[in-house]
């Protein structure tokens, strides 16, 4: 799948309590290059979810809040690097 289609966002799912789609341009395999190269490490699954054999907390956070509206991430958020 060549997800570079104009108009199309990353299709990872933040499990931050309600549903929020990164908004991040696709990339590839429907993922934004951050969440793609998450994907390849196997820490998202295929599902865009994260993985949860994925323990280490601060990546998971990461992972998490990439692409995160300031308005919707917890005081505890990493602060985004574009």
């Amino acid at each position: 799948m060549n997800a570079t289609e104009e108009g199309r966002s990353c299709r990872f799912l933040s499990s931050l309590g309600a549903i929020h789609r990164c908004p991040d341009p696709a990339h590839r395999e429907g993922f934004c290059r951050f969440h793609f190269e998450a994907f390849l490490q196997g820490e998202v699954l295929p599902n865009g979810q994260l993985n949860e054999r994925l323990f280490d907390q601060h990546r998971r956070r990461e992972i998490n809040y990439h692409g995160v509206p300031p308005g919707l991430a917890s005081p505890t958020a990493p602060t985004p690097q574009r």
